[in-house]
């Protein structure tokens, strides 16, 4: 009787893994089968690279491609995205080195970028807070007359604010304006706070006694840009597309970034 019970169980376990590898086996053919589709569709697609200056670790550099890669495969394109310094990324753009920017502010000088169009559809909004000592104490543009102010170079919104700082350092990125203000040559820098708190959380030990200051100095809308030479009417096609997205509850989804 034991040696029956023993080969019913061993023939109990045999079953159980002939249908375990079978389960596996079909997993993995799915999978196969949707990576093939996606390879498929993704070469029947027209590549197409915007640049930005974002860093991608950012909540935002996410949502917006997130978004975008979408959009743009509804148009026929698959997105690239290059991340280039401030000044170069505008410059690439504008001369048709890449097809346009990833986001820039809605209200863009394009006086001198005169081949880029802006797709009217904003792709963010967000909020621009003062990050620093916490011990500053900050209560709007008025507050921070006495204060030197580190920000990444080419940043349009803050150009044009540069007057009411006691100074201005102009650095390549958050992490350098972050360094700044650990090593007191800065008093603060300014961006979104979801970006800030990303990248303060890398080294929280480090920049332990530097915050972001509530509530947010101001909100602005983030815009695509499309280079209109390369791309006649893609701007406007990328706007009607991103607006059917908002309206059917896709944008809203694919903007949440975990």
């Amino acid at each position: 009787m034991p040696s029956i019970l023993k080969a019913i169980s061993v023939i109990t376990a045999l079953s159980t893994l002939k249908r375990l590898y079978y389960s596996l086996w079909a997993w993995l053919s799915l999978l196969l089968l949707s990576m093939s589709f996606a390879s498929a569709q993704n070469a029947s697609l027209t590549p197409i690279t915007l640049s930005t200056t974002n860093d991608p670790r950012t909540p935002l550099y996410q949502q917006a491609t997130q978004v975008l890669k979408v959009a743009f495969a509804e148009l026929g394109y698959a997105l690239h995205v290059v991340t280039l310094p401030n000044k170069r990324s505008l410059s690439w753009a504008n001369t048709g080195k890449v097809d346009g920017e990833l986001f820039r502010i809605s209200d863009l000088d394009l006086s001198s970028l005169k081949n880029l169009e802006q797709v009217e559809q904003a792709i963010a909004v967000v909020d621009q807070s003062v990050v620093g000592k916490s011990h500053l104490s900050i209560d709007g543009w008025a507050s921070m007359k006495n204060y030197t102010i580190a920000y990444e170079r080419g940043t349009a919104f803050l150009d044009k604010n540069q007057a009411r700082f006691k100074g201005v350092i102009l650095v390549d990125d958050f992490h350098q304006a972050i360094e700044l203000i650990s090593m007191a040559r800065a008093d603060l820098t300014i961006t979104s706070s979801a970006t800030a708190e990303r990248l303060l959380s890398i080294s929280p030990i480090t920049f332990a006694d530097i915050k972001v200051h509530t509530p947010p100095l101001v909100e602005i809308k983030l815009h695509t840009y499309i280079n209109k030479q390369l791309h006649p009417n893609l701007a406007k096609r990328l706007a009607h597309t991103l607006f059917n997205m908002k309206q059917d509850g896709r944008f809203e989804q694919l903007s949440q970034v975990h």
